[in-house]
């Protein structure tokens, strides 16, 4: 969510009725799932950073038009997802800590030039932070289900080495790479506030003398960073030169094979690097390859699952749309 999409999204409603007819209603329901009803303002406030970013990418309002209305039933389908999964987690007893529910809106609030910037986005958009903040915590809730349902049909996926070498012939491209770096990261995010940045660069440098003592970069970066890649460890996986903003692209450049970088700035935060491995251009033999393709194929299967056991969900759900 970006500086005042939610009043920017409640302008591009005029847009959109020109679209999809039920659109046009002030803050009409466009699904429910069950007796709950989904807004067209939850819909905006989802797709607010993809609309607001569409209007300086299309080249005719008829583009915008139909992008927008695409956005919309993407951010529909979220929604009903979400608000399926938060009825599994009801049904589970699953709680989110109010710790947890701050931490995700500070991030959102770092969008905002102030916390009153963002209060009064939310109050043009007919909310208030309270309603938002409670949004923020069935989201949580929501995620916390989908997430460990997708891990558990991983997890029972059954992968067989004839799977596995079958995927190596079918994309030998894949296996075939310019030198490359296994980067794991450690990220502390700060905006354009020079105290904020003062502080997260504080804090990462702590970390960085916590490594210096002994501390295992994995579990550091899975205890306190906010990298997406968090919970891998820090896993950003291989990259090769040029993948990542230059600054970083650089620190990596000198490192050797089991270093770790000092406190690195970009425009987006601080991070610490550490290098896991290298390797010369090449193929990557089936062996190794193997290692890479369980996985994928873990989550393909689980995907197809997770798709099913949603489909499941929805046809018990009662789900209306009335786009």
């Amino acid at each position: 969510m970006c500086k005042r999409v939610l009043p920017a999204l409640l302008l591009a409603a005029s847009a959109c009725a020109a679209v999809a007819a039920p659109m046009a209603l002030v803050d009409g329901v466009v699904a429910t799932v069950g007796r709950e009803p989904i807004l067209q303002s939850d819909l905006m406030q989802d797709a607010g950073a993809k609309v607001q970013a569409l209007r300086g990418s299309v080249t005719s309002q008829e583009q915008f038009n139909q992008e927008v209305e695409k956005a919309l039933r993407e951010a529909l389908e979220m929604a009903i997802e979400y608000q399926l999964l938060y009825r599994e987690a009801q049904t589970a007893g699953i709680e989110v800590p109010d710790a947890e529910v701050e931490k995700r809106m500070n991030v959102i609030r770092r969008d905002y030039e102030s916390g009153e910037a963002f209060a009064r986005a939310l109050e043009e958009a007919g909310t208030t932070v309270s309603a938002f903040r409670e949004r923020v915590r069935r989201q949580i809730m929501a995620a916390t289900v989908g997430m460990g349902r997708r891990m558990q049909f991983e997890k029972e996926a059954v992968v067989t080495e004839s799977d596995m070498a079958q995927y190596y012939q079918d994309n030998m491209n894949e296996f075939s790479h310019p030198a490359r770096t296994r980067v794991r990261r450690i990220f502390l995010a700060a905006g354009g506030d020079a105290e904020e940045r003062r502080q997260a660069r504080a804090k990462l440098e702590a970390l960085r003398g916590e490594l210096d003592l002994g501390a295992d970069f994995a579990e550091l970066a899975k205890a306190r960073s906010e990298g997406p890649e968090a919970q891998e460890g820090g896993l950003v996986g291989w990259v090769k030169a040029g993948d990542m903003v230059p600054e970083l692209d650089a620190a990596l450049g000198a490192l050797e094979t089991g270093g770790v970088s000092g406190v690195v700035e970009t425009e987006f935060g601080f991070h610490l690097l550490k290098v896991e491995e290298r390797e010369e251009a090449g193929v990557t033999s089936f062996e190794r390859a193997r290692q890479e393709i369980e996985p994928k194929l873990r989550k393909k299967f689980g995907d197809e699952r997770y798709k099913k056991w949603m489909s499941t969900l929805r046809q018990r759900g009662n789900v209306r749309v009335f786009m």
